[in-house]
């Protein structure tokens, strides 16, 4: 036997004996003849060496909540509540990416077509996706926000997902928003661009953000696309969140607003027969927005934290 291999297969007895028969250091040292900080050793070169896989089921499900959502909300196909130990922003946001890259490895397959919106909850997911090759095609479904340096913008994250997968990609090279109507109509009519838009419609999954239009958390302000006049305008026509950046009311009606009309990108009503359409929201803030959401049947896969889940039911 080659010197490497019963190396390897010393490595994986001695992590057997710990992992699965239960056996502590001392045991094993005796059983096998070397001495405990020998195997101390050896356990950790198993690790380095991928024999040792540790596979951590974090985050934990909420399954009674999700029950009660789904129950609420039966316009939903599934509903996913990975459990916040605390409402923090910054602990929301890694729950859900942690918890969406799980869900992305499990349910995307090879051979099928991913549409990619984006967004920090988006950008979060993919920064967990591993780095293995996948046969699948990666469609960008909204333009960008013009602030490419930021790495939560839509190409960027269209980008660094299909390298961490090794699978080409095609690009929405637009803005997302222009100075009116016209141009915005004129643009989607692009070759280019139309069949792009027109490609997206084949995904099997589309991954998006969910946007709000409260204070702190409105993206498309953060990112200057909006200044204070219009986005106090937007809200007092009632909007509660966008979508795709499509703004809507809390009954889920898409609203006869001027930047509804200036948006490049595919819209709610574009995707609306994808099979799997999963928006990934947290942040109790934004439950009018995922409430409006729901409402008007833009998903009908969502992935939120606990705390939001439950000022969801609250308000419905």
């Amino acid at each position: 036997m080659p010197t490497d291999i019963k190396k390897y297969a010393q490595l994986a007895l001695i992590a057997q004996m710990y992992y699965e028969d239960g056996k502590n250091q001392q045991e094993i040292s005796e059983e096998i003849g070397i001495n405990r900080s020998a195997i101390s050793r050896m356990m950790s070169e198993a690790k380095t060496k991928g024999i040792v896989e540790i596979n951590i089921n974090y985050p934990w499900r909420d399954k009674d909540l999700e029950k009660k959502v789904q129950n609420a909300f039966p316009e939903l196909k599934k509903v996913y509540i990975p459990a916040c130990t605390d409402p923090s922003y910054e602990t929301m946001l890694k729950t859900l990416g942690v918890f969406a890259a799980k869900y992305f490895k499990n349910k995307v397959k090879d051979g099928m077509i991913v549409g990619l919106a984006w967004g920090k909850a988006i950008h979060e997911m993919i920064e967990r996706i591993p780095n293995n090759p996948l046969n699948i095609e990666i469609v960008q479904i909204t333009g960008a926000t013009g602030h490419e340096g930021l790495i939560k913008d839509g190409p960027l994250l269209t980008r660094l997902l299909s390298e961490k997968l090794s699978c080409p990609c095609q690009y929405l090279h637009v803005p997302f928003i222009v100075d009116n109507q016209m141009l915005s109509e004129a643009m989607k009519k692009e070759k280019v661009i139309h069949d792009t838009l027109q490609y997206a419609k084949k995904s099997n999954f589309t991954f998006t953000g969910l946007g709000s239009t409260k204070e702190g958390l409105y993206t498309l302000k953060e990112t200057g696309y909006i200044t204070d006049k219009e986005w106090s305008e937007i809200k007092n026509t009632g909007a509660v969140g966008d979508y795709l950046g499509v703004h809507y009311n809390i009954k889920g009606e898409v609203l006869d607003i001027s930047i509804n009309k200036r948006l490049i990108g595919n819209s709610p009503d574009d995707l609306k027969n994808v099979e799997n359409r999963v928006a990934i929201a947290g942040d109790k803030r934004k439950a009018e927005a995922i409430l409006g959401a729901i409402n008007g049947h833009f998903f009908n896969t969502l992935i939120t934290d606990n705390f939001t889940a439950e000022r969801l039911l609250e308000i419905k």
